[in-house]
């Protein structure tokens, strides 16, 4: 008899030991996320893995651009759509072309060498904690809000610096102009929340499919495909000298929305991903 109480005390208590050890997790989730933020800050400039490679692919992928497109100020698109449908003319023609290597089109394609330099760095946050052994330990001491906060945190901050280092070489080399510099900076921010937000919950997800980073483009490919369109858009209301209030609210705030709604919608998913 004195043997059965013994086992339910132990029970009871080892229950109540767990239940504190999940209370505790769920009130220290803020200090946590510091902490974690602080630990890859830390790794990163002892090892500066994921800032040499977006890095040098950023900068890399500058240059060769920038002697790819030398000679594009010079050349016309046309807008196809514009066309009669039927007894098109040379003048119909003539009227019809556009400038090709544009304030949007460069923007555009600073996001896409963004893009790309992302996938290159940003993908080994959590695939290192899986293959390093460290996720395990994680996901024991850590409420899983705190490492999706931690791990955003230096995933913009990352992103945040290679665009501000990279972007006025971009402008320098293709002669590209901000145009209004607050809306500017309201896409270049808006860019970086929804790159930064797509590459940490894709990156959970391709380690936890057991992949290496090669998954992160592959996975990634549907969001970054719906980012880039609404990039485009804010980028063509940038530019345009005659876009209403209401074009720049819709614009410039789908842009900021995607970023918000993206990092909300992983905040209430990550759990379920991280800890399964």
């Amino acid at each position: 008899m004195s043997g059965n109480t013994a086992a339910n005390s132990s029970v009871n208590n080892a229950g109540i030991s767990v239940g504190n050890q999940a209370a505790v997790k769920a009130a220290n989730w803020l200090p946590q996320a510091i902490a974690l933020y602080k630990k890859d800050i830390l790794a990163e400039t002892r090892t500066r893995v994921a800032i040499n490679s977006v890095g040098l692919f950023a900068f890399a992928s500058l240059f060769l651009l920038t002697l790819a497109t030398r000679g594009l100020g010079e050349v016309q698109s046309i807008r196809i759509l514009s066309l009669p449908l039927h007894g098109i003319t040379l003048a119909d023609v003539e009227k019809a072309q556009i400038p090709a290597w544009t304030g949007p089109s460069k923007l555009g394609l600073l996001w896409v060498l963004l893009c790309f330099a992302a996938f290159a760095g940003l993908a080994h946050g959590f695939v290192h904690e899986e293959e390093a052994g460290t996720g395990t330990a994680l996901r024991l001491t850590m409420n899983p809000q705190a490492v999706y906060v931690g791990k955003l945190s230096f995933n913009l901050t990352l992103l945040s610096l290679i665009a501000v280092l990279v972007t006025p070489f971009y402008m320098g080399l293709t002669g590209m102009h901000a145009g209004a510099w607050p809306a500017f900076l309201v896409v270049m921010l808006g860019g970086c929340l929804g790159l930064g937000s797509t590459a940490t919950i894709i990156a959970v997800l391709a380690s936890k499919a057991r992949g290496s980073g090669a998954l992160f483009g592959a996975i990634g490919l549907p969001i970054i495909v719906v980012f880039l369109m609404l990039l485009l858009n804010a980028a063509n209301t940038l530019y345009n000298a005659e876009a209403t209030t209401m074009r720049m609210v819709q614009d410039f705030g789908g842009l900021m929305s995607f970023g918000v709604l993206l990092i909300s919608v992983s905040a209430f998913t990550f759990k379920f991903v991280w800890e399964e």
